[in-house]
């Protein structure tokens, strides 16, 4: 998980705006963005360093005892080439438990800016490094450890390593190109119909006329959705359809056309390479434009790491903007408790309004008509489905007036009763928020006969479920059932009963679309306890859920902008 953590802090991190890319350090002595083409499809970046040894420090470590036999076992079955990349990996592996060892192993800085992007195809790949030569050294004992070694290679001014990727009979020659110059480590693919212009570019060699630099997308996309400034990234949907639409709309474009050329064959695009394709995709690109993604806080030191990042897929497409808002329904603060809980969901729909919603998309899917004949086929399917949007209707009057269902563990024990583990405290919730919570239980009623006899209003005393429906007294448990305000809900144990009691008081409101989190060590250390107390052995793969403190939230949202997903990871270093 750590290596995971990592990456998406790193890696999946975005761009900053020009200005602070003006401002790197010394050892970075050109803008990367002035080298990265307008037109990408892909970027991402991490352009104000990113504190990696404070962050490697607090993020747990994930234990993996038998990763040592699983990668003997891979590498005895695989090729040289193989092996030199999976050396590699064993020695990132073994190394991610120190932070002075894999930033001494790897060459990095204790604070690092990162890219990658692709110019068209081409995939490339930027890492600052701090003692250069550590980065050959770690090359050189992969190399001789798996018998897989490089070419040389010189262009301009820069010495690089060409590593051969295809095999010798391959007729398209693919190499992965490794090259440091001026505090950058540079990671590229180079391929038989890539022209010198293109790796000189990819090298930081030859800036790019149209640059990202000049655009200002940078700069825009940070202040437009607010990202903190060290780290944007997007996908460019129209320069994607452009590229997919057209044989030279774009770099991307031309260079699919060049490869489809190369290895004399018939466009494999030409069915919606067509006037009309190009222009009906494009309509649909310009509604959906990007995905972007960045930080919303970043707050990094040795003890404690907290990452929150938003991915928003950008709409213009009002209509079904509008109609996917009137859908959002509530979610309960208590499922926002991550500190607090050990696991919690909401789903927030507003089902008077789901029918509507979906009858107001299934209409903005029919317009306007489209020629393009793969899109036109699509569309005709989409107009024939009108029924089942009638039978949600139909089915959505069980549950009219429901703006939300969630639930939430907020803490739970295991202990040793009559010689076996069995739960020791449980306390949880699971509540139905509802316009008229008194309607939807008599609704209930008709499903099952067991409640027919009870009267529940907000007023009424909660009512014991063990005397309705029968409990195994091993489970150790008393679950309730309520109407709380707006609420109605079924708890167990006293903070259970306690959470409860807060949300009667909430009114409901359109807050959200969904959200999950939970807490890796409140989770699992009930189990391990559970799995020490029968007397077998844990297995060694999971003897580091006892001291893994991580907590992690994510969630989905609809705004004027698009679709959100917002993403929180907090970790602490483990106290033993």
């Amino acid at each position: 998980m750590k290596k995971v953590l990592i990456i998406a802090a790193v890696a999946a991190a975005g761009a900053a705006g020009a200005y602070f890319i003006n401002q790197q350090s010394a050892s970075t002595a050109y803008n990367v963005l002035d080298y990265v083409p307008a037109d990408t499809p892909i970027f991402t970046g991490q352009l104000e360093p990113f504190p990696l040894k404070d962050y490697l420090a607090s993020a747990p470590v994930m234990s993996t005892p038998n990763s040592d036999e699983m990668f003997d076992e891979l590498y005895a079955e695989s090729t040289e080439k193989v092996n030199f990349f999976l050396n590699i990996f064993k020695t990132y592996q073994n190394s991610i438990k120190d932070a002075d060892l894999l930033i001494k192993t790897f060459g990095f800085p204790e604070e690092l800016r990162a890219y990658f992007y692709t110019l068209g195809l081409m995939p490339v790949m930027k890492i600052e490094v701090e003692n250069p030569q550590a980065v050959w050294d770690l090359l050189d004992k992969s190399e001789l450890e798996s018998g897989f070694t490089h070419t040389k290679g010189t262009l301009q001014t820069v010495n690089y390593r060409a590593y051969q990727l295809s095999d010798d009979s391959d007729e398209q020659k693919v190499e992965l190109i490794i090259a440091q110059d001026r505090g950058l480590l540079t990671l590229t693919l180079n391929t038989s119909f890539n022209n010198q212009a293109l790796l000189s570019t990819a090298l930081g060699l030859t800036p790019v006329e149209d640059s990202l630099a000049k655009s200002g997308v940078i700069e825009q996309t940070i202040k437009k959705y607010n990202f903190d400034s060290a780290s944007v990234g997007f996908i460019n949907h129209i320069e994607i359809i452009k590229a997919l639409t057209t044989s030279d709309g774009n770099q991307l474009a031309r260079q699919l056309d060049s490869l489809a050329a190369y290895f004399g064959e018939e466009r494999p695009l030409a069915a919606i390479q067509t006037a009309e394709c190009a222009s009906d995709f494009n309509s649909i690109a310009e509604n959906w434009p990007r995905t972007v993604f960045g930080y919303t806080n970043l707050d990094i030191n040795k003890k404690e790491s907290t990452l929150e990042m938003d991915t928003i897929i950008e709409s213009k497409n009002q209509a079904v903007l509008d109609a996917l808002k009137t859908i959002r329904g509530y979610i309960p603060e208590y499922t926002a408790d991550v500190e607090n809980n050990v696991f919690a969901m909401g789903l927030g729909i507003d089902v008077s309004l789901l029918a509507g919603s979906l009858t107001d998309i299934w209409s903005d899917l029919q317009t306007p008509t489209y020629t393009c004949a793969p899109l036109a086929e699509l569309q005709a399917e989409i107009s024939q489905s009108g029924e089942s949007i009638g039978m949600l209707s139909m089915g959505a009057n069980v549950a009219n007036g429901v703006k939300g269902i969630s639930t939430a563990v907020l803490d739970y024990t295991i202990s040793q009763i009559n010689g076996d583990p069995m739960i020791e405290n449980l306390d949880a919730l699971f509540s139905v928020s509802s316009d008229n919570p008194e309607l939807l239980f008599n609704s209930m009623k008709m499903f099952s006969p067991e409640f027919q006899h009870i009267q529940l209003s907000s007023t009424s005393q909660p009512i014991e479920l063990g005397g309705i429906f029968p409990i195994p007294a091993q489970l150790n448990i008393a679950p309730k059932l309520a109407i709380k305000g707006n609420h109605l809900v079924i708890y167990n144990g006293e903070k259970g009963q306690k959470a409860v009691e807060n949300l009667s008081s909430e009114k409901l409101s359109k807050n959200g679309v969904y959200n999950f989190s939970f807490d890796f060590k409140k989770m699992f250390a009930p189990i391990v306890t559970a799995a020490e107390l029968t007397g077998e052995p844990l297995p060694e793969e999971a003897m580091f859920l006892m001291d893994y403190d991580a907590r992690m939230k994510m969630g989905f949202d609809i705004s004027d902008q698009g679709l959100v997903f917002d993403y929180y990871i907090n970790s602490k270093v483990s106290e033993k």
